[in-house]
C-alpha cells in the first residue's frame, strides 16, 4: 500500500509539470539560470553554551533520545552542518552531515563532577530533488518540487543499557526550497526503521517543516527552523511507540568578523509517546559562537537572455 502510494503521489506530480503555469510562474527550461554544479557549503559549526531545562524524561528513558538526556544543568554543545549539493538544470542532489554533541557538567559537595550527555547525534543523508517550478514574486522567489531522501542517524557514544541507536529513514515528498526569506518548506511521508534490538523501532508517518531567514541588516539576521513528524503507524514488535516529535529552533545572528557570529539561541524540543500520558521536553537557552563559510560556490549557469530548449 506504501508503495502505491508513493507512485501516485509522483505520477500526480509528474502531470502537474505539464499543467498550464500560473503568470507568477518563470517557465524558463532551465528554472534556476544561477546555480549549476557543486555548491559546498560549511553552514555551521557553532559552539553553543546553554541552560537546559527538561520535563518529564524518567518516563522516556527506553527511548534512548539524546535531546531528552542529562539534568538541567549549565552546558555546553557543538553543532556542526556540511552541505555538499549538485545543482543541474533539472534536478538537484543535497547532501548533508550534521552533527550535534553536548553535555552538562555538576560538581557535587564532595568535589566530585558528574557529566551527563544531553545531546548526542549523527546524521548523514542523500536528497534527490525534481525542479518542477520557480516562482517569482517579486518580494520572494523559490523553487518547488518532489523529492526523495533517505538519511541514517547514529550516536558518537551509545547510551548505557540501551547501547549505539542506528536509525535508517526514507521519504518521499513535496518541497518549496532556495527561496529568498522561505528557505525550505517541506511535507513528506517517512518509514523509520532503528536497528538497535533494545527498541526495534519500525514507524511510519508524515513530517512536516520549514526553514526562515530574514536579515534585518548586512549585519544581523534572524533564522528559524521547525520540524514535526507525527506517527502514523508502530510496528506491533516495536519496543517504543512514538506519537510525535516536535522541533523548533530560533536565533538571531550578529556578525563579528567575516565569517564569525555570535548569536542567542532558543531550542525546544518534545516527543510523546503513545502509551506515556505527558510529553517530554527539553528547553535550551543559551548564547553560541558560530562559524560558517560557502567552501566552493556553484557556477553561473547561463546569462540573462539565454534559455535552454
Amino acid at each position: 500500500m506504501q508503495r502505491f502510494a508513493i507512485l501516485y503521489f509522483f505520477l500526480g506530480i509528474y502531470f502537474l509539470q505539464s499543467a498550464p503555469l500560473l503568470p507568477f510562474v518563470q517557465a524558463k527550461a532551465d528554472i534556476n539560470q544561477d546555480k549549476v554544479g557543486w555548491e559546498v557549503d560549511l553552514s555551521r559549526i557553532s559552539l553553543n553554551f546553554s541552560q537546559s531545562s527538561l520535563t518529564n524524561q524518567v518516563p522516556y528513558k527506553g527511548f534512548s533520545d539524546s535531546n531528552l538526556k542529562g539534568s538541567s544543568q549549565l552546558g555546553l554543545q557543538f553543532f556542526l552542518n556540511l552541505d555538499g549539493n549538485l545543482y543541474a538544470p533539472r534536478y538537484v542532489v543535497f547532501n548533508s552531515i550534521y552533527a550535534e554533541y553536548g553535555f552538562t557538567q555538576i560538581q557535587q559537595a564532595n568535589k566530585t563532577n558528574i557529566i551527563n550527555k544531553n545531546l548526542d547525534k549523527l546524521l548523514f543523508s542523500t536528497d534527490y530533488t525534481q525542479r518542477v517550478w520557480d516562482f517569482d514574486w517579486g518580494f520572494e522567489t523559490f523553487e518547488i518540487g518532489p523529492y526523495i531522501r533517505s538519511s541514517y542517524q547514529t550516536e558518537f557514544n551509545p547510551t548505557p543499557k540501551i547501547g549505539r541507536r542506528h536509525i535508517v529513514n526514507y521519504m518521499a515528498g513535496a518541497k518549496l526550497f532556495d527561496g529568498k526569506y522561505i528557505k525550505s518548506l517541506y511535507i513528506d511521508f517517512f518509514g523509520e526503521h532503528d536497528f538497535n534490538i533494545n527498541t526495534q523501532l519500525n514507524g511510519m508517518g508524515v513530517e512536516i517543516g520549514i526553514s526562515l531567514e530574514y536579515k534585518l541588516n548586512s549585519s544581523i539576521r534572524w533564522t528559524y527552523t521547525m520540524n514535526l513528524k507525527k506517527y502514523l503507524f508502530n510496528d506491533k514488535n516495536s519496543k517504543i511507540l512514538p506519537d510525535y516529535q516536535f522541533l523548533m529552533e530560533t536565533k538571531i545572528e550578529t556578525k563579528l568578523f567575516k565569517s564569525l557570529s555570535v548569536s542567542p539561541l532558543l531550542r525546544y524540543y518534545v516527543l510523546k509517546a503513545e502509551d506515556i500520558k505527558e510529553p517530554a521536553s527539553n528547553l535550551l537557552l543559551g548564547v553560541s559562537l558560530n562559524f560558517g563559510k560557502v567552501l566552493l560556490p556553484p557556477q553561473q549557469a547561463l546569462k540573462e537572455h539565454e534559455f535552454l530548449y
